[in-house]
């Protein structure tokens, strides 16, 4: 029996793969005479017909899913803001952004302990994962970073906006410099901004940059319909104005890959820290020991913690690599808990004695006199007295001889190195590592070489650490020429700067400061950088 044309069509569309093992022919023309009259229904009797034969089963394969190895792809997936790529102010960071390989490598480096947290949490919160890059405007991805605004951490929180969202901030601690506890807090922020500014992320990223009220302002004064608003079109500060397109810009680069013209570093798409709560106030030295990893590795973990143990009360947890968060939950397990030497800071009060304080504290007056290296009973109201909590190690302390000569020499406190007059910056080097080294400030270090408390330290770059000859003429006078001739070779940039407003301020042309260092006219440079203000010959790295 031949089928009616249409429905052997019909069949074999559907099914062309049932077809073709079930020999299904499609006749290429009828005979005229099977042809209805022109004009007329072509319907199918459905009885005549008969039913149609059941196509075979063809097990089908589900597609394969390919893991996500890498932390830059997983990003990639989630991005949500593709839409404004295009913009021609985003374009114009991008072409910048996709030949700065210097960067990103400085930004992986420093990301890589806390990026998967940080995109874990974003995708939680269901939240565009390009605000994952936002520490890349804010602070390059360093939790140290200080601004001129007093704006501290990744996020670049100012002491206020912090409070208000939770982040704790004491002698001890600065919740603005741990990356988990402000990426919560940032993206707490963020999400209320993008609820005030009708959901549009451009807007809330703006607010984030120059705070709500100033957003507000822009908004009436341009007229615009807070349920309609248009980033681009909004009278903002230059600063705001070029903060969201250097984002989308960041975003559009990784987007791109390897096809932008730089290597993003892989980043493996799993956690690589470990919260491990000791449940008491431990020596930050110490407890690297007992985790089988260096301080300093601990320390570039765990930025929150100001002091050289944990907070006396809460936080008592430490972020440790993986591999060795087994190791110090049973050493912390196992050791005596008289090991623990533990401390307080106590103010002093109009009326207060040692005795007075040793009393309530319980603690000793000999011990308060050790340890805080006062050689009498003389206290000053509104000084600080550091207090030991465990009494036992306290006096243990004491009576191993930690005198009035080694009060600066705490408990597992590392010895210190006498100062170079030129410290060549290594790999991995920050203010705070090379001034703990030398038993510096690193405030003293960065004003004596005219650089910023956040500024990123390049390789091979040259520091003077001869502070005595600082500090004997006084911070604010005239410094010597032997002193002021390792000044101002160096500045560390700054938000709004540009290679343009360095050159006027320094006197040189813009093209030696390119070719100074290595520079290609309209390359984006970013807050922190290094820019030489010198020629390469005359020794400065």
């Amino acid at each position: 029996m031949i089928f009616p044309l249409k429905i052997l069509k019909r069949h074999c569309s559907l099914f062309l793969t049932a077809a073709v093992f079930s020999g299904c022919q499609i006749p290429t023309s009828l005979p005229s005479s099977e042809l209805p009259p022109r004009g007329e229904s072509q319907s199918i009797d459905a009885a005549a017909v008969g039913p149609l034969p059941e196509p075979p089963s063809i097990a089908s394969k589900p597609p394969t899913v390919v893991p996500v190895t890498d932390l830059w792809e997983r990003l990639r997936q989630g991005f949500q803001l593709q839409d404004h790529y295009d913009h021609p102010s985003v374009q114009a960071y991008i072409d910048n952004y996709s030949t700065n390989q210097r960067l990103f490598d400085l930004v992986t480096e420093r990301a890589s302990p806390f990026f998967f947290e940080i995109i874990q949490e974003l995708e939680e919160r269901g939240l565009p994962l390009e605000l994952a890059l936002l520490p890349i405007v804010e602070s390059t991805f360093d939790p140290n970073a200080y601004s001129q605004q007093h704006a501290v951490g990744l996020w670049q929180f100012i002491g206020s906006t912090a409070r208000s969202f939770g982040v704790q901030q004491d002698w001890w601690y600065d919740g603005r410099r741990d990356p988990v506890v402000s990426t919560a807090a940032a993206l707490d922020y963020l999400t209320v901004l993008h609820s005030q500014f009708s959901e549009n992320w451009l807007v809330a990223v703006g607010a984030y940059n120059t705070g709500d009220g100033n957003v507000r302002k822009a908004i009436r004064r341009s007229g615009q319909d807070m349920d309609a608003l248009d980033f681009w079109s909004l009278p903002l500060a230059t600063e705001t104005r070029s903060h969201v397109p250097k984002l989308l810009a960041l975003a559009a680069t990784v987007n791109k890959g390897n096809t932008a013209g730089l290597e993003l570093p892989p980043i493996a798409n799993k956690p690589q820290l470990q919260l491990v709560n000791i449940g008491s106030q431990i020596d930050l030295a110490q407890a690297a020991s007992l985790a089988g990893i260096s301080q300093e590795v601990l320390r570039d973990l765990n930025p929150g913690y100001l002091q050289w143990a944990t907070h006396p009360d809460q936080p008592q947890s430490l972020l440790v690599p993986i591999v060795n968060a087994q190791l110090l939950k049973e050493s912390i397990a196992q050791a005596d808990p008289d090991r623990f030497l533990t401390w307080d800071r106590y103010k002093i009060k109009s009326g207060d004695t040692l005795g007075h304080i040793a009393h309530r504290l319980n603690t000793r007056v000999d011990v308060l006199q050790q340890v805080n290296g006062i050689p009498e009973s003389v206290i000053v109201a509104g000084d600080y007295l550091l207090i030991p909590r465990n009494i036992n190690s306290a006096s243990q302390l004491v009576n191993k001889g930690f005198g009035l000569e080694q009060k600066s020499a705490l408990p597992n406190q590392p010895s210190f190195s006498s100062p170079p007059y030129n410290y060549r910056v290594r790999a991995g080097d920050n203010l705070w590592k090379i001034g703990r080294k030398y038993d510096l400030k690193s405030s003293e270090i960065a004003q004596l070489n005219g650089i910023e408390m956040s500024s990123v330290l390049r390789l091979g770059q040259l520091l003077n650490l001869q502070l005595n000859t600082a500090r004997n003429i006084g911070i604010g006078n005239e410094i010597p020429t032997e002193v002021s001739s390792a000044l101002g070779r160096i500045h560390s940039v700054k938000r709004g700067d540009s290679i343009a407003l360095i050159a006027r301020r320094s006197g040189h042309h813009v093209s030696d400061l390119l070719n100074w260092n290595s520079l290609s006219k309209g390359e984006i440079i970013y807050p922190g950088q290094q820019i030489r203000l010198t020629p390469p010959e005359s020794g400065t790295n």
